[in-house]
């Protein structure tokens, strides 16, 4: 496989996952900006999640240990 097939193809991949997200969240009827605030607040959301676990986990299972 050369390399322009595999970015295609690489490319085709990403669009599908794109589109897929869309139609999942209902994101298709929805106007530019109100997609990017959407996103924005759930990238804030699992963004905080992700520090919130890096931070209380080993307290976690410190706790749980002893």
């Amino acid at each position: 496989m050369d390399t322009a097939t595999y970015e295609k193809s690489y490319s085709k991949y990403i669009s599908t996952k794109i589109y897929q997200y869309e139609l999942q969240t209902a994101l298709y009827m929805l106007e530019p900006w109100e997609k990017a605030l959407f996103n924005t607040i759930m990238l804030c959301i699992v963004g905080l999640s992700v520090l919130t676990m890096y931070q209380y986990t080993p307290i976690v299972f410190n706790k749980l240990l002893t």
